[in-house]
């Protein structure tokens, strides 16, 4: 009953840079969700005619960052995310919102059967009047090699309207604070989605100490765990019905990427271990198990793809060399 409720009153805000695909983007939602209303947000320019969509809110460009003042160094873009996801928000007239990033495709709703799986939350480390649905990948672990507390994958997330505008209604980024550190290969005080998230934290009283993005202690450790546990439920692609349109997201080629992540299993254990210790683990997780297979195949591309890249004299065109050969023989080898 409850999901067929959420199927009749649930909006999607696809945010961010319109590709040319956006049509089909669209099209692949009314396949899955036939009664969703659809809404683009974009800012700067749009050179795609937006078809079937029940509203598009263009807002005014914030501009961007970089993550350092290195040459080569790619855009932070947590200021337009924020405009362009909050002004979606504010459009939408459902009860229930999935902000999707506009590189992604919807390929199902089976998603909402873990909306209310996990009820249970710690009264003092809950924010929102429900848990969200959010991606395991690109949520980092600061236990691991990225030691990065508060970092909250901002790829997609699915809950209640009021909760995710309680996520997203938060200050932009200053310039101040993207120029923090010149002493650390990341500028910025916090990346984008620890930004998003210590902000919205901050904004309802509670507790998110951080110095710098990389500066894990216990103390923090232990908060980003409880948080996690208590405010979000942690999906894989195929569990949150997402597809992929860059091979950046193909965890086959670029394992490198998701190694320092969450994986659903891991959330389990951290609901398991401050919210319901009654919750009942799987025998294995399967998906760490791929991702490490990964992971040593890529290891092994990855030396030869270095002595390669060696006699390039820039930072970014050895980059683009390594991950082009990584790319090219990964492919090859999955395919």
């Amino acid at each position: 009953m409850q999901k067929n409720k959420i199927l009749t009153n649930i909006s999607f805000i696809i945010q961010g840079e319109v590709y040319p695909h956006i049509n089909l983007q669209i099209a692949e939602i009314r396949k899955h969700f036939p009664q969703a209303a659809v809404i683009v947000s974009y800012c700067g320019e749009c050179g795609v005619k937006i078809e079937g969509a029940d509203a598009v809110v263009f807002s005014q460009d914030p501009g961007f960052f970089y993550y350092s003042r290195r040459p080569g160094e790619n855009l932070n873009n947590v200021n337009r995310q924020i405009v362009n996801t909050l002004a979606g928000l504010r459009a939408c007239k459902t009860e229930y919102a999935f902000k999707l990033r506009s590189d992604f495709f919807i390929t199902g709703n089976d998603f909402l059967d873990y909306f209310n799986k996990f009820p249970l939350a710690e009264n003092d480390y809950k924010v929102f009047d429900h848990k969200i649905l959010a991606c395991n990948y690109f949520t980092r672990n600061p236990q691991d090699n990225r030691p990065y507390p508060f970092h909250i994958s901002d790829l997609a997330f699915f809950g209640k309207t009021k909760d995710l505008i309680n996520l997203f209604d938060i200050p932009l980024m200053t310039e101040e604070e993207a120029y923090f550190s010149f002493n650390t290969p990341i500028s910025n005080k916090y990346v984008p989605e620890q930004y998003i998230f210590i902000n919205c934290l901050k904004k309802n009283g509670k507790k998110a100490e951080l110095e710098l993005y990389n500066q894990a202690t216990p103390e923090n450790i232990e908060d980003t765990e409880r948080y996690f546990a208590s405010n979000f439920v942690l999906l894989s692609f195929e569990q949150f019905n997402l597809q992929y349109t860059k091979k950046t997201f193909d965890m086959a080629i670029h394992p490198n990427s998701f190694i320092t992540c969450y994986t659903h299993y891991d959330w389990l254990k951290l609901y398991k271990k401050w919210v319901n210790p009654a919750v009942e683990l799987p025998e294995r997780d399967e998906e760490r198990d791929k991702l490490n297979k990964f992971y040593k195949t890529y290891r092994k591309y990855r030396f030869f793809a270095n002595i390669i890249a060696l006699p390039f004299r820039t930072k970014e065109k050895r980059k683009k060399v390594r991950n082009g050969i990584l790319e090219y023989f990964l492919e090859r080898k999955y395919k």
